[in-house]
């Protein structure tokens, strides 16, 4: 399964606690709904930035049948395979919009696509299905060069940060991976992305991590990763839709 994480760029007062509120919110609500019923994704969830509410993610699972698919239009669909857009807005008329009569004015920004190990299902970092008590997910995207030849550093420095937030009992589910494509940056340079996806019991839980003596005594391994370009993060409260 391959999970397919699109950034969205939404009209201004669109809340998507209540996606029939706006056309915005129903026309993307509906598009997942599609995909599911329609479509076999294996699942489908969708929110937005809290700090930052015009910025919104869909999350879908795409099974063998559909993952090879290409889930965006209008200018996205003519993008080779291995240059998926990355800061640079798009197409306003994203696939998961296509099907109604006026599309709202929804921009797709970036669509990244993940093989996530070792289990490929990032479902219990998004939902309280899982977890009764997760609150909000952590998402981070890290921007990297295309080339990286020190990966394998890269990797041993990420990996020495897991153990730092197993321990944290309000950590409650982490999924991360390299991105399967590359994009392309504002500076016209290849990257490609390490995708995080953490769920929290809620963004004050997150918050006291980082100001833990655990946390602090060990950041160092990812602040030292000179290689990173920019690093996103945004507290997004996910919504199943089924």
């Amino acid at each position: 399964m391959i999970t397919e994480i699109t950034t969205l760029h939404l009209q201004a007062g669109v809340d998507l606690r209540s996606p029939e509120s706006s056309e915005e919110g129903k026309a993307i609500h509906d598009g997942l709904s599609r995909k599911v019923r329609e479509e076999g994704a294996c699942f489908a969830y969708y929110g937005q930035s809290i700090e930052e509410p015009r910025t919104a993610f869909t999350v879908v699972g795409l099974g063998p049948g559909n993952a090879q698919k290409k889930h965006v239009s209008g200018s996205l669909a003519n993008n080779e395979v291995d240059q998926s857009p990355a800061d640079s807005s798009s197409s306003s008329s994203p696939a998961l919009l296509e099907n109604t009569e006026k599309p709202p004015a929804t921009v797709t920004t970036r669509v990244v696509r993940v093989n996530f190990h070792p289990n490929p299902d990032p479902s219990p970092a998004l939902g309280n299905n899982h977890h009764p008590n997760l609150g909000v997910t952590e998402v981070v995207f890290l921007h990297f060069p295309a080339h990286l030849p020190n990966k394998a550093d890269i990797m041993k420095s990420i990996d020495k940060m897991r153990p730092v937030v197993a321990r944290s009992s309000e950590a409650l589910s982490l999924f991360d991976e390299w991105s399967m494509e590359h994009g392309t940056n504002e500076a016209d340079e290849k990257i490609q992305f390490y995708v995080n996806l953490l769920g929290w019991v809620d963004v004050e839980a997150h918050t006291r991590f980082q100001s833990s003596d655990d946390f602090k005594q060990n950041v160092h391994h990812l602040m030292g990763i000179q290689e990173i370009r920019l690093a996103e993060m945004h507290h997004v409260k996910f919504y199943e839709v089924k």
